[in-house]
């Protein structure tokens, strides 16, 4: 039975006047455009740092490749993820290089920008930051209130820099962080004061990436333009769990963002989304391969992961759309990932995704924002 989007946006207000939040007035919702161009049917083209394998990363030749084969498969935007990187989850220092100089990164994306506009697909920027000591973003924690300004001074100086070259090249989304969990309901005045300033950058739309089990916690949605989420919400819950019980579990996580998209009057677009090609990967989709000790290949599982959300998801009139977690720059690399990882590349997930894509592009859509 679904629930009561008043019902829903009541219930919200009072959990907010819990949290210490000020009440919000009732925000009229934005229908995402869902029209062929604007539905986003997106794949994260993964970067490829490594100056060891040679010239293969964004702007590179290989990457064009990767590009049009992407563009083939029905694909209409891409999202680039350049990173940075902190030492640990206590620093208060970023880099903005990863495993190359940030000056010859954002060349690079330049290139990659542009390699997509010659294959007709939109662009979106979604910065990330690596934890050198193997931590999860979602964690950090640098101390006291003075540690954390000095970690948002940091930071906006990161995200700023990326705002700036997302402008430059023209992108059409850009992501203001991804996954920090421990700041966004705890420091929600940081992150306004933050995307203040990136729209002083870059003029384009905004999202934030949050993770799946926080972006119900966000309070700043109402100053973005999406609600993004990387959506990694466990579609199973026992080894053995296949196609029916994952389309359950998609039909909850539709119903709990439904909610989300009444009270706050954003449509939903799913920043990241995929689940490995090994036996029960739904059960934690978001663990990586290499952290995984025991996975079986089967990609008839990761394609039946994929057809359950599009079945209880893609439809739903809030949805703006999703970037697939991912291709890499290389098309013929084979080192980034094992054969039981994310990539539906070349698996019975990419005839999923051809599917869906084209129909997607076939439906009736809502009004234009």
């Amino acid at each position: 039975m679904r629930v009561s989007p008043v019902l829903v946006f009541l219930l919200m207000s009072i959990t907010c006047a819990a949290w210490g939040f000020e009440a919000l007035d009732a925000i009229a919702p934005v229908p995402p455009d869902r029209s062929s161009s604007h539905c986003i049917n997106g794949i994260t083209l993964a970067p490829i740092e490594d100056g060891h394998l040679g010239d293969v990363g964004y702007g590179s030749a290989p990457c064009a490749i990767a590009i049009a084969q992407i563009a083939e498969i029905g694909t209409n935007w891409i999202s680039i993820t350049p990173f940075g990187r902190m030492d640990d989850l206590e620093s208060t220092d970023i880099l903005h290089d990863f495993e190359i100089p940030v000056e010859k990164n954002e060349e690079m994306i330049r290139n990659t920008v542009a390699q997509a506009r010659l294959e007709g697909l939109k662009v979106a920027i979604i910065p990330h930051i690596y934890v050198m000591s193997g931590q999860w973003r979602g964690e950090i924690d640098p101390g006291d209130d003075r540690a954390w300004d000095a970690w948002f001074e940091a930071y906006t100086s990161f995200i700023i820099r990326f705002a700036a070259l997302s402008e430059e090249v023209g992108a059409d989304l850009f992501s203001i962080g991804v996954e920090f969990k421990s700041s966004t309901n705890f420091r929600p005045h940081k992150w306004r004061v933050l995307i203040e300033k990136v729209r002083g950058v870059y003029r384009g739309p905004l999202t934030y990436s949050a993770n799946w089990d926080e972006v119900d916690q966000v309070p700043f949605w109402d100053a973005l333009d999406m609600i993004g989420v990387n959506a990694f919400w466990p579609l199973a819950t026992k080894p053995g769990d296949g196609y029916t019980v994952m389309r359950q579990r998609a039909r909850q996580v539709a119903l709990d963002l439904e909610a989300l998209f009444y009270f706050w009057g954003r449509p939903v677009l799913f920043t990241e989304v995929g689940v490995k090609s090994a036996s029960d990967s739904a059960l934690a989709p978001w663990e990586w391969p290499e952290n995984c000790s025991s996975l079986v290949y089967d990609e008839e599982y990761q394609a039946d992961a994929y057809q359950a959300i599009f079945e209880e998801i893609v439809d739903e009139p809030w949805f703006q759309g999703m970037f697939i977690w991912k291709y890499y720059s290389d098309p013929y690399d084979e080192t980034q990932e094992t054969i039981t990882g994310f990539s539906p590349k070349n698996k019975l997930a990419e005839e999923v995704l051809v599917t869906w894509f084209g129909e997607i592009d076939t439906r009736s859509t809502l009004p234009h924002m």
